[in-house]
């Protein structure tokens, strides 16, 4: 969110063909005080029109993605990576996956549709092309298991659209490019693209005879078995495998929102792209239908409804009128053929041939480029819906404290471990906690604090209490208490407490998996989102795992990869996949716990966790507490996808040149990009472990059984010395 203080909330639902045009829209021209969220299952929305050229093999599958991850960061908006699973129109809020409800002061929703496998066997044995941002993954098993049997198969497709169309000659050419000896069949309930001229049509039979497509014309399917698909008339013909592009249906859990919907369940929405129910509610793309102008649903419609929906979502938030939106009645449809050839088809009219190909591909990388490329635009202050406002100038000190009514709100909504050690907690709350110490344990106390780095408040919860405990964990310590330190950015007090709710259920997920009971904190406002938590815990002091404890020929374990400080230090540049970005939070949500119990029970007594100070600063603390020296091996440390790509491309993080210092300790490597990952600042990283040489395999499996799949031995520590670390 661009701006000083938030005073609206438009919540996008679902990352298709329009949203990514307002996104767009709003990043070129910001609006002061307006905070947008994207709710998308996924960190990328596929572009339909180039998806017979991704099953081609024209393009690899992530030319033709959009990377909403770069694109909501261009925006200032929120992403969360949630599916939605209802809306309350009343309360005005979205929800989706566990998290708490989403709320909206103006919501718009461009969801697409899902299959309609309602034909008997379809759901178990057929395969879907919608959503597309799923049958990229089954298409590839498909391939991969058609190039490992490399033998005759039938092939089908269900739907002769111009989308079965474009995917049965995709297909067919595919696999002949693979050398896969295979025949394809296409079923039409009647007659091939129909909505398309006459001539369209016979050129396409003709197209489709020469590839050796065996096109079943008045075939309709109202059977799949495993084996192929039956007509009405009880006609079978036998396949190996079905692909499914019938026409689709819409998400079914519509129907029970209250907004306005058509008999089959899909959005009815104006001229203005509002619903015909509720004003403040949108609707574009396949999930909509305009009452007084129904047309087909092809991706040329969604695309342009980008604009005037964009358009219209700022002039409702600021009080302007509204604008209608008349579709096209006729558009010209470049429908590819398998090879780089094309047809366009536009009325009556038809022409085809390799430049048409070169035309629509040069049409879809120039769209694709408008959302993947995009520029730096500076930050408004003092505009849009922050104009009018009359705004105090924030306290500091206490008064920066958010209102105990928000507070305790929010709070009373959190179920709270109940530790037995906790005498005074939130329970019953006073001016400190009230902690017993279990007899024979010592305690232990830590904080951390940072500001926020991705928009999702929910995840950020999540990521931050992992964190914190982390530094517990390190020790072979268990964690009992944990005190929230808070920052929210000035809002209005709605949004305030909206916020925090996602923030703090987030944390609270963590904490109650942990067992760690939440026993206060401290909240304040300031310019920007940040989140720390003291924690306190509990060990046998004769099972710590401490710094210092290194032996000689102790093998050096790393149990997470590194990059995490580069991965978001290019995600505030635009420049990092949304896929990258996605796997380093992934890793950043797995706790350390499972890794020091494992660790701890295999006798470690050295350890600690990797964090701000990069592997090279953390592991050097321990060899000067121990006085020792190292050896690592760069070719076996773990690096998340995309890590090394970025050092190379010259992206550090703010604090990679500090923590490099200490590479005046460090012989060898010099050249290499691995060893700029010894300096990369991690958050809520993976720990070092010290483990003796004849538990070093047993550790390593016990860590993978528990998810750590990259966990690798990364050095040996050397005998005594001044503090050194060599690179092998």
């Amino acid at each position: 969110m661009r701006g000083s203080r938030i005073v609206k909330d438009l919540v996008l639902l679902g990352g298709g063909h329009s949203h990514v045009a307002v996104l767009r829209r709003f990043g070129m021209c910001p609006l002061a005080g307006l905070q947008i969220t994207l709710i998308s299952p996924g960190v990328t929305t596929p572009y339909s029109g180039m998806l017979p050229g991704v099953v081609s093999g024209h393009y690899a599958p992530h030319e033709a993605e959009i990377d909403l991850v770069r694109l909501c960061r261009f925006a200032g908006a929120r992403l969360f990576v949630e599916a939605a699973t209802g809306i309350d129109t009343d309360a005005r809020t979205v929800s989706c996956g566990d998290r708490p409800d989403v709320h909206y002061d103006v919501l718009s929703l461009d969801i697409g549709i899902t299959p309609d496998l309602t034909v008997p066997g379809a759901s178990e044995h057929a395969i879907p092309v919608k959503p597309i941002s799923s049958f990229q993954a089954r298409f590839d098993v498909f391939l991969e298991g058609a190039r490992n049997a490399g033998s005759y198969a039938e092939l089908g497709v269900v739907g002769a659209g111009a989308g079965g169309v474009e995917l049965v000659l995709a297909l067919q050419h595919r696999l002949r490019k693979e050398g896969i000896d295979a025949k394809c069949h296409l079923f039409a309930d009647d007659t091939i693209l129909p909505g398309h001229s006459h001539a369209v049509r016979l050129r396409f039979e003709a197209l489709m005879q020469q590839a050796g497509v065996v096109v079943h014309h008045r075939f309709r399917v109202v059977r799949v078995e495993e084996d192929g698909v039956v007509d009405g008339a009880g006609r079978k013909v036998p396949l190996s495998a079905v692909f499914w592009v019938t026409s689709a249906a819409p998400q079914r859990w519509l129907a029970e929102t209250g907004l306005s919907v058509d008999e089959a369940g899909f959005l009815q929405v104006r001229e203005t792209l509002q619903t015909e129910s509720h004003d403040e509610v949108f609707g574009a793309g396949d999930t909509a239908v305009m009452t007084g102008h129904p047309r087909p649903r092809a991706g040329v419609f969604a695309v342009r409804q980008g604009r005037p929906l964009a358009d219209n979502l700022r002039a409702l938030i600021e009080g302007h009128a509204l604008r209608n939106h008349v579709p096209q009645s006729r558009f010209l449809a470049l429908i590819s053929t398998g090879p780089k050839h094309a047809v366009a088809s536009r009325g009556g009219s038809a022409f085809a041939g390799r430049w048409v190909w070169r035309w629509k591909d040069w049409i879809d990388r120039r769209f694709m480029d408008r959302f993947n490329k995009l520029p730096a635009m500076p930050v408004p202050k003092g505009e849009g819906l922050l104009a009018g406002l009359e705004e105090q100038m924030p306290c500091g000190g206490c008064a920066a404290k958010l209102p105990a009514e928000q507070l305790g709100s929010t709070l009373s909504d959190l179920h709270t471990v109940a530790h037995d050690d906790v005498v005074v907690g939130l329970g019953a709350p006073d001016d400190a906690a009230v902690v017993r110490v279990p007899e024979g344990h010592v305690v232990l106390h830590t904080v951390d604090h940072f500001r926020a780095f991705i928009d999702d408040p929910f995840l950020l919860g999540q990521i931050a209490a992992n964190h914190a405990l982390s530094d517990i964990y390190a020790m072979g310590a268990e964690a009992t208490t944990a005190l929230a330190i808070v920052t929210l950015p000035h809002a209005e007090p709605d949004k305030s407490q909206q916020l925090l709710k996602q923030l703090m259920n987030g944390a609270h997920r963590v904490l109650q998996r942990e067992g760690v009971a939440l026993v206060g904190g401290h909240t304040s406002e300031g310019a920007e989102l940040a989140l720390g938590f003291a924690v306190n815990g509990a060990a046998d002091p004769e099972t710590l795992m401490t710094k210092s404890a290194l032996e000689e020929g102790d093998r050096l374990i790393l149990t997470k990869p590194l990059g995490s400080g580069v991965m978001f230090a290019a995600e505030m540049q635009l420049r990092a996949r949304g896929d990258w970005v996605e796997t380093a939070i992934a890793q950043m949500l797995v706790s350390n716990r499972d890794a020091a119990l494992r660790a701890r029970n295999l006798g470690v007594r050295s350890a600690t966790d990797v964090t701000g100070f990069g592997l090279a600063g953390h592991l050097f603390e321990m060899l000067e507490a121990a006085g020792r020296q190292a050896q690592l091996d760069l070719d076996a440390l773990p690096a998340l996808p995309g890590a090394l790509e970025l050092l190379e491309a010259g992206i550090r993080s703010s604090l990679h040149e500090d923590n490099a210092k200490v590479g005046r300790y460090i012989d060898g490597g010099e050249g290499q990009m691995r060893r700029e990952l010894l300096f990369d600042p991690q958050t809520s990283g993976g720990l070092i472990l010290a483990v003796r040489p004849k538990a070093a395999e047993r550790l390593l499996e016990a860590l993978r059984e528990v998810g750590l799949e990259a966990a690798a031995i990364i050095g040996t520590v050397r005998g005594q010395g001044a503090p050194a670390i060599r690179l092998a």
